[in-house]
C-alpha cells in the first residue's frame, strides 16, 4: 500500500490555482467516485452541522451539474454549479463553476454582508501508474482578485478533508459503486 498524500496547492500564475494529489486506487475507481452522484455525497466534505441538499451530476458534454448544501439551520448556504465542457473518461474533465454563498453564510458574514460569487474553469486530470492514481486540478479564474477570494476561503482544507474521506471510500473491500 502506498503512503497516502495530502493535498498540494500552487499558484503559478496570478488568475490559476493547481492542486495536486494521489490515491491509491485505479483511475476507473477514482473517476466514479468522483463522478457518480450517490458516490460525491458520500464522501465530498460537509462543514460539522451541514448537510446535502442537493447532488446532481450529468458528466456529459453541455451536462449541467449543481451541488448544494444546507448550513447548520437547515437554509441553503452554498451552491456550486456548472456545465461540463469535455469530458473524457476516465481521464479529464473541464467544466464551470460558480460557487455562491447564501447571505451570512461566508467570509463576509460578521459583517453582515454577501460573499460575492465566484466563476471559474476547472480542469481535472486523472492518470494512473502502478494502481496509483495522481490528481491535477487547475482552477482558472477570470481576475487574479477572484483567485485571491478562493485562496483566502481556506478551500483546500475542505478539499482535504473530503479527500481524506475518499481514500476511506477507495480502501473500504466492502464499498459499494
Amino acid at each position: 500500500m502506498q503512503k497516502l498524500s495530502t493535498l498540494q496547492v500552487a499558484v503559478p500564475t496570478d488568475t490559476t490555482i493547481v492542486m495536486t494529489r494521489t490515491f491509491d486506487a485505479p483511475r476507473r475507481l477514482v473517476w466514479d467516485a468522483m463522478t457518480q452522484p450517490a458516490l460525491v455525497r458520500r464522501w465530498m466534505f460537509c462543514p460539522p452541522g451541514w448537510s446535502w441538499a442537493k447532488c446532481e451530476m450529468d458528466v456529459r458534454v453541455g451536462g449541467a451539474y449543481c451541488w448544494e448544501w444546507n448550513g447548520p439551520d437547515g437554509q441553503l448556504a452554498l451552491t456550486i454549479r456548472g456545465e461540463h465542457r469535455e469530458v473524457v473518461p476516465p481521464h479529464r474533465i473541464v467544466h464551470t463553476e460558480l460557487m455562491e454563498m447564501a447571505p451570512g453564510a461566508g467570509p463576509c458574514a460578521s459583517d453582515g454582508g454577501s460573499p460575492e460569487p465566484w466563476e471559474l474553469v476547472a480542469t481535472l486530470e486523472l492518470t494512473e501508474e502502478n494502481g496509483v492514481t495522481s490528481m491535477t486540478m487547475t482552477l482558472s479564474f477570470n481576475t487574479r482578485q477572484a483567485r485571491d477570494m478562493a485562496l483566502a476561503s481556506g478551500m483546500e482544507h475542505g478539499m482535504e478533508a473530503g479527500y481524506k474521506n475518499l481514500d476511506a471510500f477507495l480502501a473500504d473491500p466492502h464499498r459499494q459503486i
